[in-house]
């Protein structure tokens, strides 16, 4: 019996010294609170979830994950920004709060994406993608825009709240067709799409991860997706070329995010871990079944630059788009 129990002992201290761990420290040795910047449903919760779920695996501590949507992930970045840079308060957003909410906010953002916070990794791209009702009896972005036309602010768009990739993409949308149609926000993409699906409002512009199994079941008809090439989650959605607006071009992006000041060795880490994550198969085929691409070698360093690189491309586009956040 005391030979068993001592076993047994061996075997768990082995278990535990085999879960990695960040060079020179213990880290982690206690649960992570991942703050996510979106409510749950939407891409970048899925993309938390999954991962969490899988770090907890492989690092033996617990990934709790925490959706602090307000504000159009102003409040998560401001949560996140207050706490300890030790690792165990981690950011997930997207293009809307990571870029967009730079042109939203200007000098009213208490946390600079850019600065304010360190950088991880980046879990997944996702393109944008447009449904209509089918009540709006439109097949195509050309006579899309002509009922828009015939009928100036007439038709309502939902997003997922101010300042969020679905309301700058439907305003893009709307500029590049040079229509009117207002803007509604809702607390979260799926609060959204119920009022679509219901024919409350008319049309939504989301992450092609959201709306792939809606257009799919016919729920909402998928009228363009904003990238170069057609996706094999939607193939029946005609790109953006395709439907005569090649200017529509709009990809959201899931970065991971840790308290300004965290060291690089523990964020090198993190990047590590959940590049180990998103190569196991269940976690993998999950993402790339709802249409997001998995980007490889995303460092602390490069996703650094690659957050730079997406402000200095869609702040001119919030700010001509004219949409604001009062």
């Amino acid at each position: 019996m005391i030979r068993r129990a001592l076993l047994l002992l061996l075997a768990l201290a082995g278990t535990a010294a085999a879960e990695p761990r960040a060079p020179g420290t213990d880290y982690p040795n206690r649960p992570v609170r991942i703050v996510v910047a979106l409510a749950p449903g939407g891409n970048a919760d899925l993309n938390a979830r999954l991962v969490a779920g899988q770090l907890s695996a492989q690092l033996g501590q617990q990934f709790v994950v925490e959706n602090r949507p307000s504000g159009g992930g102003t409040v998560a970045f401001e949560t996140v920004a207050a706490t300890p840079p030790d690792g165990y308060t981690l950011l997930v957003g997207a293009l809307g709060s990571h870029a967009l909410n730079i042109g939203l906010y200007g000098d009213r953002l208490r946390v600079h994406p850019l600065t304010g916070v360190d950088h991880v990794t980046i879990s997944s791209h996702s393109p944008i993608a447009v449904a209509v009702h089918p009540s709006l009896g439109v097949t195509t972005l050309a006579e899309f825009r002509a009922l828009l036309a015939a009928n100036p602010g007439k038709y309502d768009y939902g997003s997922s709240g101010n300042g969020t990739t679905g309301h700058i993409a439907g305003a893009m949308l709307v500029q590049l067709l040079g229509v009117q149609a207002q803007h509604v926000p809702y607390r979260g993409s799926a609060a959204a799409f119920a009022d679509l699906a219901a024919g409350r409002t008319a049309f939504q512009a989301d992450t092609l991860s959201f709306l792939a199994e809606p257009i799919r079941s016919g729920a909402v008809r998928g009228l363009v997706i904003a990238t170069p090439e057609r996706s094999p989650m939607a193939p029946e959605v005609p790109t953006s070329a395709e439907a005569g607006l090649p200017a529509y071009q709009a990809t959201t992006w899931t970065p991971w995010s840790a308290t300004l000041g965290t060291p690089l060795p523990i964020r090198q880490f993190l990047y590590e871990q959940i590049a180990a994550a998103l190569r196991v198969p269940a976690v993998r085929e999950r993402l790339l079944q709802l249409g997001n691409t998995i980007p490889e070698g995303m460092t602390p360093e490069r996703t650094r630059a690659f957050i730079a690189s997406e402000i200095a491309r869609w702040v001119p586009i919030v700010q001509a788009s004219g949409a604001r956040v009062d």
